[in-house]
């Protein structure tokens, strides 16, 4: 009952101050213009970070000082509330003087580095078979990668009217169900948080969108999807079952794999935005852009479902294993 309290309390937050959110960007001229890379027509606001981040925020410090009884790992909470309103900082000033992109990715690499020593990181991986892998000295770095990786993946994919928001959302409901499962109580609670944040912005962010989220909405997004992620399959502490995120967030990366590859080939710089992105070739397949953005939010719930699936199945096989052990 605590936690839809707090779910709608995010939603309500966001459905609020949207709209004032929008005022600001407009008065502040925080704009997305048409361009080579982009298919919206006319110029849109683009600062709807602020209002996911808030809500977000909002309940998260409410829920820290009114049920602290429901996040018993109050360090990483806190941890994850300021590694996302500093990339949401950097995202504003990027949708507003369009940073360089190496200074971005330095405050990322800086950012997820703060998390990890906060506690959020891969120890071992869990393989396919009950395999370990253990990290070791490469515990950092892979962590390093994967919150960047994500952040980005996330950032690529914002091309479509709700698009962004609808995989968040999806991906979000998938770690509820998924960390129930192993009783991770703080992915639930962040899940729930961010997903009464990001239903409230998409009320106005769903094509014809009224406002855009901008690199403030898909940069602190990105980076607490691939926290939720690194931990919603954690079987024991620090051991992580590795296909469970990399199911999760399967089209994102996909997409930024291949946009990477696509770079590369044709000599050009891995982040230098183009338009060639799945959604960009569904739409030039004939879909319209809301029908892409539903297609690619409906790929995203499958891979959830079977990341939810596979989390279920290895479960099973754990607790089974737990009992015939002496």
């Amino acid at each position: 009952m605590q936690l839809w309290f707090y779910f709608l309390l995010s939603l309500a937050t966001a459905l609020a101050i949207t709209p004032l959110v929008r005022y600001l960007a407009m008065r502040y001229s925080i704009y997305a213009y048409p361009n080579h890379r982009t298919v919206h027509q006319g110029a849109i606001p683009k600062w709807g970070g602020g209002s996911i981040v808030a809500a977000f925020t909002l309940s998260a410090l409410v829920l820290y000082w009114k049920s602290p009884q429901l996040v018993a790992e109050t360090t990483l909470l806190l941890s994850l509330v300021a590694g996302s309103v500093i990339l949401f900082i950097l995202g504003s000033f990027d949708d507003k003087f369009d940073l360089n992109c190496n200074l971005k990715l330095t405050v990322e690499l800086l950012v997820a580095f703060g998390v990890a020593h906060s506690g959020w990181r891969f120890e071992t991986l869990i393989l396919p078979g009950f395999a370990e892998l253990s990290l070791g000295v490469f515990s950092y770095p892979f962590t390093i990668l994967w919150i960047v990786g994500v952040i980005n993946a996330v950032n690529m994919v914002d091309g479509l009217d709700g698009l962004a928001g609808g995989i968040a959302l999806v991906v979000s409901l998938a770690c509820i169900g998924i960390a129930a499962l192993f009783g991770n109580q703080l992915v639930i609670v962040v899940a729930v948080l961010l997903s009464g944040a990001v239903l409230g912005f998409l009320r106005y962010n769903i094509n014809p969108a009224s406002i855009f989220m901008g690199d403030s909405g898909s940069l602190p997004l990105g980076f607490i999807l691939a926290l939720l992620s690194l931990r919603t399959a954690t079987m024991a502490p620090g051991h992580a079952a590795i296909m469970v995120p990399l199911l999760l967030l399967g089209l994102p990366l996909t997409d930024t794999a291949l946009a990477i590859i696509r770079r590369l080939r044709r000599g050009i710089h891995p982040f230098h935005a183009d338009r060639e992105h799945i959604h960009h070739r569904l739409v030039r397949l004939g879909l319209s852009q809301p029908g892409a953005a539903l297609f690619m939010v409906g790929l995203s719930l499958i891979f959830g479902i079977l990341a939810f699936l596979l989390a279920q199945g290895m479960h099973t096989d754990f607790r089974f294993l737990g009992q015939l052990l002496p």
